[in-house]
């Protein structure tokens, strides 16, 4: 306690400011679990395979009673290090948004303590501070991260081993840090990334380190083995080179774009346009300089190196993607933490002070106005998932076309459902007859479906059904008794 107390007494500020943004963080991280922010279909799909894990011991996602997906490689891609832990909070607490999101806040508040640590070490306990300042009053931090989704934990990951790779080799610690590479690597295929970034820097680091670079690599890759080994035990069932290499060219293209050039130009030029994209270009341009000077002086660590590989590896790979704005948010989340140290280093103090705190108020001007914005909070799939239990029975049917949230959240109901991935693959039954020929009792939709695999699937709810709900994008339709 008396260390406690001389540490608070002698750094009373930082102490003020870190128990300010852990207050932040704590508030932001959990307000409205079940709302905030509003469900999509991509966490649809993983609470559902964590549901099902739970409730029939499958790693897969049940499409109708006792009716699971076998292509696995080409519905999860979001895997075993992400869903395992959501699942125990659902074996817990039971399936709700809340319990299914509580893993992801622990993933928040983990990112937070890796990240401090690891910028402390390299640089400053002021530019740790100033880093998890602009990290926890970023909104897509809590939007993309309070989520079911891999971004942010596969980013703990990676960063708690490149803070293990940091400073000389040891045995156990270089294993521990492959391992949880290995862990990014099994959460989303986008960490794939990592390998070439390690590499990179490994070779810079052989500059001072040569004989120790076969060492160091070799024990990493041993680490990252067991975590690669379960993932492929996880979906590549059964096993066969065959089903890799069509795993690997479905990751390759998983949303089946055409027009390549097109869509490379339009997501390039919305960092100069658009204002996302725009803060993450400036805060980029600023941290490449700061390295290139770092690079001159011979400063430059493999941490650094490391870090920038990756984001270069990840703006290069969102090119190609949708253009949605979390594809590029894992290199913005990294960005901050080295923003603050290298402008301390480029300009004045007080100067790199003003910007820092100025950039924080924008920040949280902007999380907390925006707080309500659908897009950030939405009881709507909690809400709408009530009316449909209190308008059903529990031996009706109800088909779900595209809205896995509500999938997961429907309980003691006969649930079939239709996803659409891409414009070329679909899980379920594309028809709203069920196998006997029957019309479903009642459909539930959200959002356009025009561009599915049922044909005419408009004007067969049109023709056929009544819409007897709707909460704000959702809608239940029930079968016309005619």
């Amino acid at each position: 306690m008396g260390t406690l107390a001389q540490y608070v007494k002698n750094n009373r500020l930082h102490f003020v400011i870190s128990f300010i943004i852990i207050c932040f963080l704590l508030f932001f991280s959990t307000w409205q679990l079940s709302a905030s922010p509003a469900t999509w279909f991509d966490e649809g799909i993983n609470l559902s395979i964590a549901k099902s894990f739970v409730q029939h011991g499958i790693f897969s996602l049940e499409t109708a009673p006792g009716q699971f997906v076998n292509q696995r490689p080409f519905l999860i891609t979001t895997n075993y290090p992400v869903i395992a832990p959501a699942a125990l909070f659902i074996k817990i607490f039971g399936a709700h948004l809340w319990s299914g999101r509580l893993a992801q806040v622990l993933f928040l508040w983990i990112f937070c303590l890796v990240s401090f640590l690891l910028v402390k070490k390299i640089y400053s306990p002021v530019a740790a501070l100033a880093s998890l300042a602009l990290v926890v009053t970023f909104a897509p931090f809590y939007g993309n991260g309070k989520v079911l989704l891999g971004e942010v934990p596969g980013l703990v990951f990676f960063i708690t081993g490149v803070f293990l790779m940091h400073g000389p080799y040891a045995l156990k610690k270089f294993l521990v840090a492959g391992l949880m590479f290995g862990l990014a690597l099994a959460s989303k295929p986008f960490f794939l990334i990592i390998a070439p970034a390690v590499l990179a820097g490994e070779l810079f680091q052989r500059r001072v380190a040569a004989a120790e670079f076969w060492k160091r690599t070799v024990t990493l890759g041993v680490g990252v083995l067991p975590p690669l080994v379960v993932w492929a035990k996880t979906i590549l069932v059964p096993f066969s080179i065959s089903t890799l290499l069509n795993t690997a060219r479905f990751y390759s293209n998983s949303y089946a774009a055409s027009g390549f050039s097109d869509v490379v130009a339009t997501n390039f030029f919305r960092f100069f346009h658009e204002v996302t994209p725009i803060h993450f270009a400036i805060l980029e341009v600023i941290v490449i300089i700061g390295f290139s000077q770092r690079l001159k002086q011979k400063n430059l660590t493999e941490v650094e190196v490391i870090i920038a590989a990756f984001v270069l590896l990840n703006v290069t790979w969102y090119l190609k993607t949708p253009g949605w704005y979390r594809y590029f948010f894992p290199s913005h989340l990294l960005i901050f933490l080295f923003f603050p140290a290298i402008l301390l280093r480029l300009t004045r103090r007080h100067i790199a002070g003003f910007c820092i705190g100025l950039l924080v108020t924008i920040q949280l001007g902007y999380l907390i106005t925006k707080g309500k914005d659908t897009v950030y909070y939405s009881p709507d799939a909690v809400n709408f998932t009530q009316k449909v239990l209190s308008q059903t029975k529990p031996e009706d049917s109800v088909f779900i076309l595209n809205t896995p949230s509500i999938a997961f959240l429907l309980q003691d109901r006969m649930v079939f459902q239709m996803l659409q991935i891409n414009p070329v693959l679909f899980f379920g039954k594309n028809s709203l007859r069920d196998d006997l020929g029957n019309w479903y009792p009642y459909v539930v939709i959200s959002g356009s479906v025009a561009n599915t695999a049922i044909s005419h699937v408009d004007d067969l709810l049109r023709d056929n059904y009544e819409i007897i709900s709707n909460v704000g994008k959702y809608l239940l339709y029930k079968k016309n008794p005619f």
